[in-house]
């Protein structure tokens, strides 16, 4: 249950005030998964939660909206050159201020998943998400549609969410998808961003949603 059939297990430090209470108050180490269902999209507050996982768990702790959006970057540092096996919240370029030697993740043909969110559709909401570089060349679509991105698109959506900033894109990813499901969008246009600093991870978020 804790290394999922592997030879290692995941360890993490929450920085969350209500998450370290609850491990201080706990006194042993906490074996948890992630709070959502397999493949869906990441809770990013309580209520995310409650929708994915109401009747399966005793209690929620109540905290506010998560202050990044996107999840935790993993590294394996199982080897003398620790491997990125995750993109998120702290970056690629970040990491090797401090460790020159890391290096990206490049799994071999039928290697087990060594982390959390590396199979090819993960994060998904229901509809279907396209990725496009200009949203002004959006067609017009005949169903209801949504589109979050940097810029204004052309043509009527059903919602839209432009953003200021790739953090704040990250930021609002995951709660735009849920609201789209609950919407009951088929389909979801998100903006293309440049693949350095945070907006590595959230491209590589956009593009597993976005697997057929």
């Amino acid at each position: 249950l804790v290394s999922a059939g592997l030879d290692t297990v995941g360890i993490r430090m929450p920085r969350h005030p209500i998450a370290q209470e609850f491990l201080t108050l706990c006194e042993t180490p906490v074996c948890a998964p992630s709070a959502n269902l397999s493949g869906r999209p990441s809770p990013t507050d309580w209520k995310a939660v409650y929708e994915d996982l109401n009747g399966r768990i005793d209690c929620i702790l109540q905290g506010d909206v998560t202050e990044i959006g996107l999840e935790s970057t993993v590294v394996d540092c199982t080897s003398s050159d620790p491997i990125l096996l995750r993109l998120g919240a702290i970056s690629f370029e970040e990491l090797r201020e401090v460790i020159p030697c890391l290096r990206t993740y490049k799994p071999l043909e039928g290697e087990p998943v060594r982390s959390p969110g590396l199979r090819h559709k993960h994060y998904a909401p229901m509809g279907s998400v396209f990725i496009v570089s200009d949203p002004r060349q959006i067609e017009e679509q005949l169903e209801p549609t949504a589109y979050i991105g940097l810029h204004e698109p052309v043509g009527d959506f059903h919602i839209k969410k432009i953003c200021s900033s790739v953090q704040e894109y990250a930021h609002e990813l995951y709660a735009f998808f849920r609201q789209c499901d609950r919407l009951g969008i088929r389909k979801i246009f998100c903006e293309k961003v440049s693949d350095v600093g945070i907006g590595a991870a959230l491209m590589d978020r956009l593009k597993r949603a976005s697997e057929k």
